[in-house]
């Protein structure tokens, strides 16, 4: 059994389709998507076009995608968000209506058994079903290691593996128990290489981390070119121009 691991999108659509044609290659059907599909990135339409319309991938809601609908939705908007709510409000008002649905049916975590091996997908550590992203305790730990990840995941049950985003490095951490994986955000670099991971599971379960090169200049100079709210402070933060 194999699948592929994507997170963190963020509107990343010529990256998501170097990814996509990279698995295809691969002959690897089943995709798990681990959240941040729109936001920071312009070609939200483009990306939720694409993982809509894939027969075997399944999504977990993240922090942006959910920003965006409190927008929508005219719900509280996430306090840590502040700094780009004028970037998010773009975003809202040229989400395609087509796929608001979609995103407003999204779980926040997937529980799967696979040859008796048990993952969890989610975008991240939560502590109670209903609490927003921005309200978790632990949502400001950034630091990647082995004793971070089993504090952010203390109160969730035994799982053999845990697939998660939110932090755009990549992490690979294993306790006696458990193994803590991110592939690395795939939209937001800069280096032209959109990163994703390969799961085979059998009697163990292995993990095989690929960077997909990409022309990323015309997504950049695109960027450039609009007049997108917070374009300085994303060019910097998440793209390094």
């Amino acid at each position: 059994m194999q699948f592929a691991l994507l997170t963190d999108i963020h509107g990343n659509a010529v990256a998501l389709q170097a990814v996509l044609q990279d698995i295809a290659v691969r002959g690897v059907e089943q995709i798990y998507c681990t959240g941040d599909l729109i936001g920071i990135g312009h070609q939200s339409n483009e990306v939720l076009q694409l993982l809509t319309t894939l027969p075997h991938c399944e999504v977990v809601s993240g922090n942006h995608d959910e920003a965006v609908l409190a927008i929508i939705g005219e719900q509280p908007y996430p306090k840590s968000h502040a700094a780009i709510r004028a970037h998010h409000e773009w975003i809202a008002e040229r989400l395609d209506e087509a796929y608001i649905p979609f995103l407003q049916q999204l779980p926040r975590e997937i529980e799967k058994t696979i040859n008796t091996q048990r993952f969890l997908f989610t975008h991240y550590a939560l502590r109670g079903k209903g609490i927003p992203f921005h309200e978790d305790p632990f949502a400001s730990i950034h630091e990647p290691s082995l004793e971070n990840m089993e504090k952010i995941f203390q109160d969730y049950p035994a799982y053999d593996c845990i697939c998660f985003g939110h932090h755009h490095p990549k992490h690979f951490f294993q306790s006696n128990e458990t193994l803590y994986i991110n592939p690395g955000a795939l939209g937001c670099n800069s280096k032209n290489k959109a990163k994703y991971a390969i799961c085979t599971v059998d009697t163990g379960i292995h993990w095989n981390f690929i960077e997909v090169e990409y022309d990323a200049a015309p997504f950049l100079a695109d960027f450039k070119r609009m007049n997108i709210p917070d374009k300085e402070f994303i060019l910097k933060a998440f793209y390094e121009q």
